[in-house]
């Protein structure tokens, strides 16, 4: 069984390939997509049931999924300018239609968001909501949308503000008591690795679910998790919402920091993407991986 993930450069990718080349099944091989295939980790590369191969989500004719039987997309969030809908639509057609082209793949698995359900007061993840229209079409067996919650290890974007004296991060989720959804990607490759490898067939088409963490959380257990994990008090510096805007023009190009705005304010109180809220009709799976641990295994990769 071969099984191809799109682009493979992200860490939740990276997780998803760890998770399937230590799954015991006999016979699987993964074809990884990179733009520069000299950022395939070498713990891949060593392992003879891996090929890293040239392609690009933006580029059609450097796609080709022939002989794979399953494929896994991604799409990246868009951090330059443009129409990110149109952006997105025309990246998950080019690999929707290598897939129809390839004649050999009958599963795609598609990493989406949760509020991929909203075309609009979403923001950046409007992205999504394209992405699981595209890819819905697709002329194959099974289509499953994976809608996973906020990454746990966003937190640690800045790892520059934690490495001082007086470490603090900041937090655009307020007020700070505020629970939502969060998964470690850990669990994002373990869980995108057993549907690819699973025989059985999706019980609908497509197959939707939600995939959270063990259970909600807020900033100040984010809080509690960065102190452990670095055994001193951390700060948390409160992003207000009158705030967000001047805050993400110091990371992004003016024109889609009002995506990212209202994609931040989405999921706080009052936003069309009530914590914990799920599509009619989608399940919900929860990953094993606590906050804390996450927390933990981030920060000692970055310090």
């Amino acid at each position: 069984m071969l099984i191809t993930i799109i682009p493979a450069s992200t860490k939740s990718g990276t997780a998803v390939i760890r998770s399937i080349l230590a799954a015991p099944n006999a016979g699987i091989a993964v074809q990884a997509v990179y733009r520069d295939t000299t950022r395939a980790p070498t713990e891949f590369t060593s392992m003879p049931n891996f090929a890293a191969v040239k392609g690009d989500i933006a580029d059609k004719s450097s796609l080709n999924f022939k002989g794979s039987d399953a494929a896994i997309a991604i799409t990246p969030p868009v951090f330059d300018r443009g129409d990110l809908v149109a952006i997105a639509q025309e990246r998950s057609e080019n690999v929707k239609n290598a897939i129809e082209r390839s004649g050999t793949v009958n599963k795609v698995i598609l990493l989406s968001s949760i509020g991929a359900q909203f075309s609009s007061g979403v923001g950046e993840i409007k992205t999504n909501n394209i992405a699981e229209r595209v890819f819905a079409e697709t002329n194959i067996a099974e289509v499953i949308f994976v809608r996973c919650a906020y990454f746990m290890e966003n937190w640690t974007a800045a790892p520059e503000t934690l490495r001082g004296p007086e470490p603090f991060f900041f937090s655009t989720v307020t007020p700070l008591e505020w629970k939502l959804p969060m998964v470690a990607v850990e669990d994002i490759g373990a869980v995108i690795a057993s549907e690819a490898l699973k025989q059985q067939g999706s019980p609908r088409k497509p197959h939707v679910f939600e995939l959270h963490g063990p259970r909600m959380y807020s900033p100040l257990d984010v809080q509690l998790a960065f102190s452990d994990a670095l055994g001193k008090q951390v700060a948390v510096r409160p992003v207000q919402r009158e705030e967000l805007h001047g805050f993400y023009r110091q990371v992004f190009p003016e024109d889609v920091v009002p995506e990212w705005v209202e994609m931040a304010t989405s999921f706080l109180p009052g936003g069309v993407m009530k914590p914990g809220d799920v599509e009619e009709g989608t399940g919900v799976v929860n990953g094993k991986t606590e906050l804390g641990d996450a927390i933990r295994s981030a920060v000692q990769r970055f310090l």
